[in-house]
This record gives C-alpha cells, sequence and structure tokens, in this order.
C-alpha cells in the first residue's frame, strides 16, 4: 500500500477514535486525532491493510501489536482503555470472523484442525497447564481450592455422575 494512500485510508478511519487525543506516527509523519495534549503514540511501522480494519478493528489492532507493526508510545494500559472504550465505533464483519471461529465441517478440514491442535506436544501444554494437563475448566468447590485441586475435583465430579 503506498503511503499517499495509507494517509487518505488509514488516517481518516482511525480519525473516528477521537474520544481522547493521541498521535499517529507512520511514515515519517504524526497525525494528532482528537482535541488537546496527545495522551499517547500510536506508531505504525508497517501499514495494517484497510480490508483488516473493517473486517475486524480488534482483530487488525491487536494482530500489528503482536507482530510489532504497531507500538504504543505512552501509557500501554491507558492506549487500551481509550480504544476499548469506544468499541462501538469498531468495525467487524460477522461472516468473516465467523470464517475464522466456525471453519469447514468437512471431514478433510477436521482432520487438520484436529492434528493441529493436538500434535503440537505436551511440552506446549506443560507450560501453562497444571500437573493434571487438564485441558478444560476446574470445579472449585471452594475459595481456597488451587487449580489442580479444582481440575481433581472435576474429575471426581464426573466420575461420581458416571457411577464410576
Amino acid at each position: 500500500m503506498s503511503k499517499m494512500l495509507d494517509q487518505h485510508i488509514l488516517i481518516p478511519f482511525l480519525k473516528k477514535f477521537d474520544q481522547y487525543p493521541f498521535c499517529v506516527r507512520m511514515d515519517g509523519r504524526e497525525y494528532r486525532i482528537g482535541e488537546g495534549e496527545p495522551e499517547f503514540t500510536v506508531i505504525l511501522k508497517k501499514s495494517i491493510p484497510i480490508s483488516a480494519l473493517m473486517t475486524s478493528t480488534s482483530l487488525a489492532l491487536g494482530e500489528a501489536y503482536r507482530n510489532g507493526d504497531l507500538e504504543i508510545e505512552g501509557n500501554l494500559y491507558y492506549a487500551l482503555d481509550h480504544f476499548l472504550g469506544q468499541m462501538d465505533k469498531f468495525s467487524m464483519d460477522e461472516s468473516a470472523l465467523k470464517k475464522l471461529m466456525f471453519t469447514s465441517t468437512e471431514k478433510r478440514n477436521q482432520q487438520k484442525e484436529v492434528q493441529s491442535h493436538y500434535d503440537i506436544g505436551n511440552d506446549f501444554y506443560r507450560l501453562w497447564l497444571d500437573e493434571t494437563m487438564s485441558y478444560s475448566c476446574g470445579y472449585f468447590q471452594n475459595e481456597n481450592d488451587t487449580l489442580t485441586q479444582a481440575q481433581i475435583n472435576k474429575t471426581d465430579y464426573i466420575l461420581k455422575k458416571l457411577y464410576l
């Protein structure tokens, strides 16, 4: 995408989030959005396709941040609060998002999805699961239960329901 096109499409898109002032820095230029002294600066190292912003503003901005294409200069939590507080202005193409969330039900695609999910290996899951390696929600019987205890509680509860 050309720099001129970015300025004429991307900046006007971001201008609808003008409830609180901020700056956008891209292609060596700085753009002020909103009235008053900017609270933070959004640094765009790489253009975000307008089609991605129109499909899902939150997903496009989140992925750009994750990929390092977008940085925040200033208080990150304030910037997030600024944008999330204006979610009614976000674009969302539900049909496109459903394709991401609800993929094909064809058998060949289901096999690929299952393999990509479960063939990762236990080393990955050990990074964030407890020692029970339960990949589901726990059942907390009281406020002092640990995650491990909650997973054991859930397993016990299921076994009791099955009369095992």
